[in-house]
């Protein structure tokens, strides 16, 4: 019997780090992208739709979207576990979406070498 995978829905405006996240995913044996979105109010119904064991969030959306799909989806949710990622250290916006909710938060450099570990935390937190 196959163990159940950990459902991810990324979302992030850039096309070309959502589809290298998209497949950094898609290659993890314990992991399944079930969703791309690239807005917030996409995110929030991705959510609604697939109900995801994580959700992968760039709080450099346009407008703050980021940290307002994060409160949304708690809203909810409490549960729901989101990764907040966001491009320098030192970075406001960090602070706001571990304050409105987020699991962790890292930044964009460090993808390749954390976000696999961080998404596993989590949904072990959860599952």
């Amino acid at each position: 019997m196959q163990a159940r995978k950990i459902r991810i829905v990324v979302v992030v405006h850039n096309p070309l780090l959502r589809d290298g996240l998209s497949l950094l995913i898609r290659l993890q044996p314990d992991m399944e992208l079930v969703c791309a979105a690239a807005s917030g109010k996409e995110a929030v119904r991705s959510f609604i739709e697939h109900r995801p064991d994580v959700i992968v969030m760039d709080l450099d959306l346009p407008s703050a979207a980021g940290i307002t799909a994060i409160q949304e989806i708690l809203k909810i949710d409490r549960a729901a576990c989101v990764l907040g990622i966001f491009t320098y250290e030192g970075d406001e916006a960090s602070v706001r979406a571990l304050r409105a909710g987020a699991r962790h938060c890292l930044t964009k450099d460090r993808l390749n070498d954390n976000l696999v570990s961080l998404v596993r935390d989590c949904s072990r937190r959860i599952g």
